[in-house]
């Protein structure tokens, strides 16, 4: 995933505002929506949302929730002013209370140019003025989210509804979305530590939103939820928002330490690269992984024949060897994130290419032997070549104990 660049900044006001920072796994999503679906993204970029449905909107909320007024609400509307001047939007904020709600909980209409933030349940009586800030920050940062950049993360938004909604949407389809929901919750939390600068605000009020309580201890929970992951590696199961403990934990990295903390996300919203659960950048991710291993393990000359080079041809059609060597740490660094099965994957891709040209006889296995040696996945192999060639224990063991002088004699011959 690519890391945040000079597009991760949107122009805002002077004045000591704090530039919005769009999550790396929305940047990454963005140019590969351009890239790889753009006759999509011209579409969607072409027919967005138009102010003619704000009328629309506008009698929902009025149907379901009671608009609650300035003259009524002067210190609440106090409260949004200030938010909507440290954030630096330029739109009017109308406020609403949602009827028959059950719980507690905002939400954001979104319309060009306007936001509507609803509460849902006594979020007034629960909140102290700061949790209150935390949350509008929150709300319109959704907002924010959509205006900014000419409005390109809307555009992914429609694109990611398009495809969940298409009949023929695989699994991909739905895990991006849903993980593209997931980062953009994460980042409006980031938003309204921000803008709160107060890591107690911002906890304390997630936990009261979520549980109902109104005394609550934000020390305690950040310690709960680092028990949580001090039990091993976990992932989110939400679908449209992480778990509070993963929320808290977020919230803490970019408190303690905000250039560390984007890539640390990744291993606590999406857990690691796994062969079964993977969005459309993860599938991007282990095509180019495998194309790197691939090239890794082709680099001898002597492997290079027609037979070897066709098959890896039949994988990527343009397939060519890069004129310097692949770095061989950072690849079993990118393997080690992989999971058992994706990690078997690769395990029988690697068999694939030595049993391809049987006129280079032991060769390539005992090739295979040291490149896996070098990224940590000999243990895995063995059992695999003992199991699917049939060979005996011995035979392995001679190969793998001889494979450099193997190797040696194959380079001599070709030369």
């Amino acid at each position: 995933m690519e890391s945040e660049s000079e597009e991760s900044q949107t122009e805002l006001p002077q004045g000591g505002i704090r530039p919005v920072v769009i999550p790396s796994y929305h940047q990454s999503l963005r140019k590969y929506l351009k890239k790889e679906e753009s006759e999509l993204w011209q579409w969607f970029s072409s027919n967005r949302v138009r102010t003619d449905s704000a009328e629309t909107v506008r009698l929902e909320l009025l149907k379901s929730a009671y608009r609650i007024g300035r003259d009524t609400a002067a210190d609440l509307y106090g409260l949004v002013d200030s938010v909507v001047e440290r954030m630096g939007l330029h739109c009017p904020v109308t406020l609403y209370q949602a009827q028959n709600a059950v719980g507690l909980n905002a939400s954001l209409a979104w319309l060009p140019d306007e936001a509507h933030v609803v509460f849902h349940g006594p979020v007034q009586d629960s909140l102290t003025n700061d949790e209150l800030s935390a949350l509008l920050v929150h709300e319109l940062a959704h907002h924010e989210l959509f205006s900014i950049h000419d409005s390109e993360f809307l555009v992914v938004e429609q694109i990611l509804s398009s495809m969940t909604a298409d009949a023929a949407a695989d699994a991909p389809h739905d895990r991006t979305s849903r993980n593209y929901h997931l980062y953009t919750e994460l980042h409006c939390d980031r938003r309204a530590l921000q803008i709160a600068d107060s890591l107690e605000s911002c906890v304390s009020m997630l936990v009261k939103m979520e549980t109902g309580l109104r005394d609550v201890s934000a020390a305690s929970y950040i310690k709960q939820a680092n028990e949580v992951l001090s039990k091993g590696p976990t992932s989110s199961d939400g679908v449209t928002h992480p778990e509070m403990f993963i929320r808290a934990k977020a919230l803490q990295l970019w408190h303690d330490d905000p250039s560390q903390s984007d890539a640390a996300l990744p291993k606590l919203v999406e857990g690691p690269l796994a062969l079964r659960d993977m969005d459309l950048l993860r599938q991007r991710q282990v095509t180019d992984l495998t194309l790197t291993f691939l090239q890794r393990f082709l680099r001898h000359e002597w492997m290079q024949t027609d037979l070897v080079m066709g098959h890896a041809k039949r994988f990527f059609e343009d397939f060519c060897l890069p004129p310097t060597d692949i770095d061989a740490p950072a690849l079993k660094a990118s393997l080690s994130e992989c999971d058992v099965q994706l990690r078997s994957y690769f395990c029988y891709l690697l068999l694939d290419f030595v049993t391809c040209d049987a006129d280079l006889e032991e060769a390539p296995l005992a090739a295979a032997f040291l490149f896996l040696q070098e990224v940590g996945m000999a243990a895995e192999f063995t059992p695999l070549v003992k199991k699917e060639l049939k060979l005996s224990k011995r035979l392995l063991q001679k190969v793998e104990k001889d494979a450099a002088k193997i190797i040696r004699q194959a380079e001599k011959e070709l030369a």
